[in-house]
Formats: C-alpha cells, structure tokens, sequence
C-alpha cells in the first residue's frame, strides 16, 4: 500500500448512484498520481448502486491515493464537496464530477501547479467541453456560448464557474468555509464569487476538460439553460435556492 504523508493537490469528486461512470474517471489518473502527488477523495451521499464497491477496487489498487467518505444523511452536492474537501491534504483541491475527464493531464497538472506555485492566485477554473465521442453540433455551440460567457464573467466581475472544474487553494477555500451548504443548485458560482473577494482569480482557457451530455439530453439545452437562468436570479436577488432538491440525472 503506497503511504501518501501529505499530497500537491486533492481532486475532490461528489457522487450519488455514479457506478456508471466513477471507475473510468478514477482510473484515468492511474499514471499520474505518485507523478504529480495526487490524492482522490470519493464523498458519496449513501449510494444505493456498486459506486462504493467500484471506488473500494480502487483503493485495493491505488492504496490511500483513493480515500473514500460516505454519508448516510440526506444532502446537497455542496454538502458532499465539503465533507469531501475536509479529508483533503493537498495545497490545491480540485472540485470536480464523476463524470469528468482531463484531455491532457500533463498539460493540465503542470499548468495548474505552475500558475499557483508563482502568484498569489486563490482559484482557476477551465472550458468545459462534452465528450468528443459524444459530441453534437448542438453541444459544441451551446459550450461555445456557456464558456464564453464564464470567461466574460471574470472581466465583469461576476466570477461564474462550474463545478467540473474548480481549482481553488485550500487554505482559502477553509477561510470562507467552503460551499455554501444551503444552496442547492448554483453552489459552484457562488463559491467562486466569494473568492475573487480573497484574491485573484484565473481562467485557464488554454486548458479543458469533458464532461459526460447527459443531463443536456434529459432535460434539453433550452429548458436546462431556463432552469440555470432561474436559479441564478433567485441567488442574486432572493440569496437562497428556487429549488428545494437537484434531481440528478443517471
């Protein structure tokens, strides 16, 4: 079993009924994890399909590069990043999804280390992009748009970024408390908001990551983006979720 005293960076990934897809994401940092002193922190919110046996065979493999935490009580994905990034030892945590995989990791990890180890930067974020295989007419002009318009959010001050790519310091991120935990959908943006209060903040459009179409096709590109829309407003002028529960989409 590989002993991990303290590690660079924490990728951080929240998981409800995920056995579909956690495996293939954990397994994609097979080669790079003693390479750039990687952990994996696995919170689940009481998983009802194999998503804990599945990250257990990691661990067998990867020993305590893979940690995994479960909840038992009832919570929101903000809930689950938290009790998640508590378990962190990296300088860097790395919020992301279970769904979510790095085109070009040795890009992305040096260029992450880099920009943090030389500035006083407390948070990045990258473009977002579906799987190429997966990948539509559609989606690629909606995420034309969406990251466009993330990447305009910094030069207006608002700071939006999703939540399968939020690089954050952590000795920043404890300052703030992390996630708002009363928020149920929007917690991603919010923490991101807060933050460009504590320093500077990066969009590293150089960089990507894929993340998987599915919840675009359950619900549509126009009905998602109202439902994104609603939720922002609500954030913004009534500072506290529309929705009671985000129904998540396997």
């Amino acid at each position: 079993m590989i002993m991990v005293e303290k590690t660079k960076l924490s990728i951080v990934i929240p998981t409800k009924n995920e056995g579909q897809y956690i495996g293939r994401t954990i397994a994609q940092f097979r080669d790079y994890l003693e390479k750039y002193n990687l952990e994996i922190i696995v919170s689940d919110a009481n998983s009802k399909d194999d998503t804990a046996e599945v990250v257990r065979s990691y661990q067998e493999i990867f020993g305590e590069r893979v940690k995994f935490v479960q909840s038992q009580a009832k919570q929101n994905i903000a809930i689950g990043r938290n009790l998640g990034a508590a378990q962190a030892t990296g300088e860097i945590l790395f919020h992301t999804d279970a769904d979510v995989q790095i085109p070009d990791k040795d890009r992305f990890f040096a260029t992450v280390f880099s920009k943090f180890d030389r500035s006083d930067l407390v948070a990045a974020t990258v473009p977002i992009w579906v799987y190429p295989e997966e990948s539509g007419l559609m989606d690629k002009m909606y995420h034309i748009l969406m990251n466009s318009v993330i990447r305009l959010s910094f030069s207006a001050g608002v700071y939006l970024a999703k939540g399968e790519c939020q690089l954050v310091r952590r000795s920043v991120f404890e300052k703030i408390s992390g996630y708002n935990e009363t928020i149920v959908a929007g917690e991603d943006c919010n923490l991101f908001y807060r933050l460009h209060k504590e320093g500077r903040v990066g969009y590293f459009y150089r960089l990507a990551v894929h993340h998987s179409p599915r919840r675009f096709r359950e619900y549509g590109y126009m009905r998602l983006s109202l439902i994104y829309l609603r939720e922002g407003l609500s954030l913004l002028f009534l500072r506290k979720s529309y929705m009671k529960e985000w129904t998540p989409v396997r």
